[in-house]
């Protein structure tokens, strides 16, 4: 279900609805799991304090949960743990989640989390950054940046993994059918320092002080030049890479490309060969 019509494909029914919708509910009545996978990731001009943007996720989620699915599947984010100085590397799941107040996506997610595990049983994936084929139009510009100039923050060491798509989509049907319950991470056994991306991309590392940094963030976005702002920026303030034992534990899974090929692959492939088989998950 989504609001934008899907390939045909034998094995997907398909209904073209905004999950705030009525007939949302009406139709996922009985589901024996619901894969929630539907979020609004960015914040708006209109609506720089992503308000709007919160109480539609809260509306979706709550609708969606009405309909009393057997299981939950929660497509949640690395990003509720925050990007602090002082997270321990790897984060694991019992580390206390602390989103970023700069970024009310994650603070979403974190609400997101705790309605559908009191609305019954749930798995909730924080999944690391994915990048892949069909990775959003932001996230293309965001990495093509990197090839000129790899944004940190002074003073302050730098964690971040890439998690190809296919990997992704393997763990949450994963978490479906083996009916998972938990906070469970998502994310490749490697990860990234600031010079490891540049590295990679051949661009420059530029350190800048974190209100700096954050600011300039926040203004290009204003000036509608970039397509986020604050709100991920403030990501790389800290390390923020996940341990992922937990999911080949519970799971049988763990990522079958590493975050250097990840990000190697997307940044250096033309845009007209970011084409593979999309995979369903159903």
């Amino acid at each position: 279900m989504a609001r934008r019509p899907l390939p045909e494909h034998p094995k997907l029914s398909h209904l073209c609805a905004a999950l705030r919708d009525p007939s949302a509910r009406h139709h996922l009545e009985g589901v024996d799991v619901l894969w929630h996978l539907g979020f609004q990731l960015w914040r708006h001009h209109r609506d720089p304090g992503s308000r709007g943007a919160g109480e539609a996720n809260r509306a979706c989620t709550a609708n969606v949960l009405a309909a009393r699915p057997g299981h939950v599947v929660m497509a949640s984010s690395a990003s509720v743990y925050g990007a602090w100085a002082d997270n321990p590397l790897p984060i694991p799941e019992a580390h206390p989640p602390r989103p970023n107040p700069e970024c009310p996506y994650a603070v979403q997610k974190l609400e997101a989390e705790r309605m559908c595990a009191e609305a019954g049983a749930t798995a909730a994936l924080r999944i690391a950054a994915v990048l892949g084929p069909h990775a959003d139009p932001l996230v293309r510009r965001a990495a093509q940046g990197y090839r000129r100039v790899v944004p940190a923050v002074r003073g302050v060491r730098q964690a971040v993994q890439f998690l190809h798509e296919d990997d992704a989509a393997e763990a949450l049907h994963r978490a479906g059918t083996a009916r998972v319950t938990g906070v469970v991470n998502v994310a490749t056994p490697d990860w990234l320092t600031e010079s490891d991306v540049a590295g990679i991309t051949g661009g420059r590392v530029l350190r800048l002080p974190r209100r700096t940094l954050l600011g300039l963030a926040e203004g290009t976005w204003r000036a509608r030049l970039v397509g986020f702002g604050a709100d991920r920026a403030v990501l790389i303030s800290g390390p923020l890479a996940l341990d992922p034992s937990l999911a080949a534990e519970v799971l049988g899974w763990r990522a079958s490309v590493g975050s250097a090929p990840v990000l190697a692959g997307f940044v250096t492939a033309p845009a007209h060969t970011r084409r593979s088989k999309r995979r369903q998950v159903l």
